[in-house]
């Protein structure tokens, strides 16, 4: 089958390929001038199949693409990129700032579980976040990603633990800053852990539509108690978060990819292609063909 992952490259990092169940180390950290003047300030479109990233702009200019989106902004500003997001940058010369690349599964086993929820809930979903009026959250985040710089240059790192408590501290603190634990915090840690199971499974098998029911089975819960646990936990049930995956890879494909919507379409698991355009323009508020046009895909 015809991926996208042929048309968007995946990196281990920035213009570094790699296979692609490549975990990576468990973090890496750089400022912004070390690689993107290499590739004269733009670092085209691409994914990271196993890692994520939090890249702070504490100065200069940035624009940024995730998914779909776009957004420019003057530092300091944040960008959060969940592992598989595609996602494209644009700084300049006076660009300033960090790019934190972690194994998210992996860093947060050296933490309690009671503090995994804010973290996870900074990664779910990409995010561009304007910092201009949380100077204070900046500066610290800034001073806690130049201690973890320094520590990451130091000869015997990889053989001790300090520069995962500080990465850990930094995801921390910036969950904390920008609130994108308001809804997390309410959750238990277990609910947390199976949504991040279920939609793990749900990666592997979107495009074979499987109904809720066999995720739940998989998963070792009824169909009953997964769509309770979507509900506390994101608002909407199973089903919801099957749709809205499918959806997106239809987004990703028709923007990155010239195979036609039906072909597009039978990739997808859709054996009616006109089927798919109901479903599209029911999640995306346009025809595959209207949207490709927008947003200049294929």
């Amino acid at each position: 089958m015809r991926s996208i992952r042929r048309k968007v490259p995946s990196f281990s990092l920035y213009g570094e390929h790699a296979a692609p169940d490549a975990a990576g180390d468990l973090l890496h950290i750089e400022d912004i001038q070390s690689r993107s003047r290499k590739y004269l300030w733009r670092i085209a479109t691409h994914r990271h199949t196993a890692l994520s990233q939090c890249v702070l702009v504490t100065a200069g200019p940035v624009s940024v693409v995730l998914e779909e989106s776009s957004a420019s902004f003057q530092g300091p500003a944040l960008v959060v990129i969940p592992a598989g997001s595609i996602h494209s940058f644009q700084f300049r010369p006076d660009t300033q700032g960090y790019v934190l690349t972690v194994n998210l599964q992996r860093l947060l086993s050296i933490t309690s579980p009671a503090h995994h929820g804010p973290i996870e809930a900074l990664f779910a979903v990409p995010r561009a976040i304007d910092l201009a009026l949380n100077g204070s959250l900046a500066v610290r985040a800034a001073q806690q990603l130049e201690c973890l710089l320094q520590e990451f240059r130091q000869p015997q790192r990889s053989a001790e633990p300090v520069g995962s408590w500080l990465a850990c501290c930094v995801l921390w603190t910036v969950a904390m800053g920008t609130h994108a634990v308001v809804q997390a915090d309410m959750h238990s840690s277990q609910d947390l852990d199976r949504l991040r199971q279920f939609r793990l499974l749900l990666e592997d098998h979107y495009a074979q539509h499987w109904p809720v029911e066999r995720y739940a089975r998989q998963l070792g819960l009824s169909e009953t108690s997964l769509n309770r646990l979507c509900r506390r936990v994101t608002g909407g049930t199973g089903f919801d978060l099957i749709q809205e995956r499918l959806a997106l890879e239809a987004r990703r494909r028709l923007l990155y990819l010239q195979s036609s919507v039906s072909g597009i379409a039978g990739e997808l698991g859709f054996k009616d292609s006109a089927y798919f355009c109901r479903f599209f323009r029911r999640h995306s508020g346009a025809s595959p063909n209207e949207f490709r046009r927008r947003h200049g895909g294929g």
